[in-house]
């Protein structure tokens, strides 16, 4: 069903392009030695305070607030479009003493209006989308909650 969500989506928005990282996969992970309520919280105030990006508006399975947030980050005339995903369900989210969240899905325009699937991205042009995820959003979430995350694979 996520595939059918996506390849929707996609075919939706001629010029973007897509990169899910699979049902329990991800693009890059940042864990936290908090609970993930209190990562909740400051995430929620550092995008209610930012003007470097904003969250969709528009509430549906992969902008929930709950298990999933997405982020429009733009820059220039391009807009990054961001969808993480809090780690685990329920019931770990009440017991575990660290918080993760991970990149799920990215979009991104290409200059020249063309898709290109997931396996022509190379190692550069993931590095570069983690890299502005993090410029713009997780070195927020780090400054708030006085420490440095721990990068997950």
């Amino acid at each position: 069903m996520r595939i059918c969500l996506l390849v929707s989506t996609l075919l939706a928005c001629a010029g973007c392009v897509g990169i899910e990282a699979g049902t329990h996969g991800s693009l890059k992970g940042y864990r936290y030695s908090t609970s993930k309520y209190v990562l909740e919280k400051v995430i929620h105030n550092v995008i209610t305070k930012s003007n470097l990006f904003y969250q969709d508006s528009v509430k549906d399975y992969y902008n929930d607030d709950t298990a999933y947030i997405t982020l429009h980050v733009p820059e220039g005339e391009y807009v990054y479009k961001y969808t993480f995903r809090y780690y685990g369900d329920k019931e770990y989210w009440d017991t575990s003493r660290t918080a993760e969240i991970f990149i799920a899905i990215v979009h991104t325009e290409m200059r020249d209006g063309r898709s290109v699937p997931v396996r022509k991205y190379n190692a550069e042009v993931k590095k570069e989308l983690t890299e502005r995820f993090e410029h713009a959003f997780i070195s927020k979430i780090d400054s708030s909650l006085g420490m440095k995350h721990k990068v997950e694979s």
